[in-house]
């Protein structure tokens, strides 16, 4: 009797898995439109915040350009910073940066649905993509927000303190 249950369970499984009897087409990748607020937070130890930190503002502007406000923290002891505020070509999900201080290297971003992977490509392993050294790292931004952010500089270079 076990068995009589085993069988026809185990013929269904088969038949969702791929290349099973259910059809499946090639997948079609889903266009993620990036606009929204991306952050990156370091931990807090002893009031100071311990590894990099940084925000990202993305605007899709059409299919293949978006507006970018990107900045990134070192964070302690120094707290080396970087920024940039640009138009970037868009495609594949992807976004690419190369500042013109520093051509051996290029800053991508990757979008998904819910988080904003950063990379780099360098040339140069010594490049800094006109950034201190170390500011620049891999890492993955969550997504903070889906509205439509303000796109500015966020350095906050000319600030009153």
């Amino acid at each position: 009797m076990k068995r009589l249950f085993i069988i026809p369970s185990l013929l269904l499984c088969l038949a969702l898995l791929p290349g099973g009897t259910v059809p499946s087409g090639p997948r079609v990748p889903q266009f993620v439109d990036p606009t929204g607020t991306y952050t990156l937070t370091g931990t807090i130890k002893r009031h100071h915040v311990m590894g990099h930190s940084g925000e990202l503002r993305v605007q899709l502007l059409d299919s293949d350009r978006v507006a970018i406000a990107f900045y990134i923290n070192k964070g302690y002891p120094n707290y080396e910073s970087g920024s940039f505020t640009d138009t970037l070509m868009y495609n594949e999900d992807i976004a690419r940066y190369t500042p013109a201080c520093d051509s051996d290297c290029t800053i991508i971003f990757w979008f998904s649905q819910k988080t904003m992977e950063l990379r780099g490509l360098y040339r140069n392993p010594h490049a800094s993509c006109g950034f201190a050294s170390g500011v620049m790292t891999g890492a993955i931004f969550a997504k903070t927000s889906w509205e439509r952010p303000v796109i500015q500089d966020l350095s906050a270079h000319g600030a009153v303190r």
